[in-house]
């Protein structure tokens, strides 16, 4: 393997089992029922120092997967644009479908544009719809336009560009009757509408993409993905005609059954299959109805007419930012107290617990002490708390989780802090709402 290659590919990741560059391709456009495999290329050399980690392959395949698409395997390649060739020589020996993100600015280091029109044998040319987008954008006149800027509106001949109302960025589509490269900005504000608004009707066009007939899709959190599909087979017997799907992130699992038809008796397997489940693990489940978990807790606080207020020390924030997106958090989440321990947080709230610091147990009570605070007597008030992070030992971490409400009681938990960083926060905030969500049901 030539240096190029060993750089280009540096991050491979699998979504499925490729097949043997000898093998034939299993797009077969003769058949509806096909699943079409495509590929991602992701650039950027701030992906390989390790500067900021990549949110495009997820968002990507969870949002392609359920409409027939598959895919086949990912690449990472740094701003060279021998790399991107490389990769993408890969990639063309396996799909006839690939997707590049990044690399579409205006400046030197953006060479996906010029890379992928020499890989296709595809010129650019100026769009004149594009040129006027920028015009109109920046309210200045084609001669006055920047140079790099202009760059941007450079589009295939032969293909079609996907218009970006969130970026300067148009997104390309090379096309040459046989494969499709499309390339697609880097910020995920603009990625995300694009892939949406814009690439599933083309897809849709032009590779006949479909959604699943019927389906039913369950939302769990709390247990892992191997943990459902030891249930599955262990205590299920599946038809062979059904499309099961797995999509996960951290604590949070999505199962989806499915059917190609939209028959009655489709329906009625697919409703018998998910009691089934449920009679094994329905504890964990907290949405059959598409809803997030916030979403979930935001709805059961209605339900009640309650509502709900948080203070964090070890989470930094984190649970307030997460319920804060929620539909309908405006109403029923009342906001959220951030600070560096707990006996910060009390000068915040303005009280005096009484409890040693020599107590053992000084955190635990001092976050049992803060939740009820938070609620006062109001009953309608539910409460959630959470300690600064705890060393116990051997390098295990863990936080205090108080919650409740006065009408409810209150209760107080240990949670163990798994990695570090945003995704130990992010675990954290599966563990506090997972709590919640348990507590509010008995309560109803």
């Amino acid at each position: 393997m030539t240096s190029a290659a060993c750089r280009c590919l540096v991050t491979l990741m699998f979504c499925a089992l490729l097949r043997p560059p000898s093998a034939p391709r299993a797009d077969n456009p003769s058949d509806p029922s096909a699943p079409t495999r495509y590929m991602v290329i992701l650039t950027g050399s701030e992906l390989l120092s390790g500067i900021y980690a990549d949110s495009h392959l997820q968002y990507i395949t969870r949002t392609l997967g359920p409409l027939g698409c598959q895919c086949a395997g990912a690449l990472v390649t740094g701003d060279i644009q021998q790399d991107l060739h490389d990769a993408l020589h890969y990639a063309a020996e396996r799909v006839d479908l690939i997707i590049v993100t990044g690399g579409l600015g205006p400046t030197d280091a953006d060479v996906t544009r010029p890379t992928l029109s020499e890989f296709t044998g595809i010129p650019l040319q100026e769009n004149p719809e594009a040129l006027q987008f920028l015009l109109q954008r920046f309210n200045t006149t084609a001669d006055k336009l920047r140079e790099n800027l202009r760059r941007q509106t450079l589009t295939p001949t032969q293909g079609t560009y996907l218009p970006n109302p969130e970026g300067t960025a148009v997104g390309l589509v090379f096309d040459n009757g046989k494969q499709v490269v499309i390339a697609l900005p880097g910020p995920p504000r603009e990625l995300q509408p694009m892939v949406k608004n814009q690439l599933i009707p083309y897809l849709a066009k032009r590779f006949g993409i479909h959604t699943i007939g019927s389906s039913v899709t369950m939302r769990f959190v709390g247990i892992g993905e191997s943990n459902i599909d030891e249930i599955l087979h262990k205590n299920m017997t599946l038809p062979e005609n059904l499309i099961v799907s797995f999509q996960f992130e951290l604590s949070r699992v999505d199962l989806t059954f499915g059917f190609s038809g939209h028959s009655p008796e489709d329906r009625a397997v697919l409703k018998d299959l998910q009691n089934q489940l449920l009679a094994h693990i329905g504890e964990y489940m907290y949405s059959d109805t598409g809803i997030t978990l916030e979403e979930h807790v935001i709805d059961l606080l209605e339900e009640r007419n309650q509502t709900l207020i948080t203070a964090e020390v070890g989470s930094g924030g984190a649970l307030a930012a997460s319920l804060n997106h929620a539909e309908g958090a405006k109403r029923f989440y009342t906001g959220g107290y951030v600070a560096p321990s707990a006996r910060d947080m009390a000068e915040i709230l303005q009280f005096n617990p009484g409890i040693s610091l020599e107590d053992p147990e000084y955190e635990r009570k001092m976050t049992l002490a803060i939740a009820r605070k938070l609620c006062g007597h109001n009953a309608n008030q539910w409460s959630m708390a959470v300690s600064q992070i705890l060393d116990g030992g051997k390098g295990n971490r863990y936080v205090w989780l108080a919650y409740g409400s006065p009408q409810a009681d209150f209760a107080v938990e240990q949670a163990g802090m798994r990695d570090s960083g945003k995704t130990a926060q992010a675990r954290l905030v599966d563990r506090a709402l997972d709590l919640l969500r348990r507590k509010l049901k008995l309560t109803h």
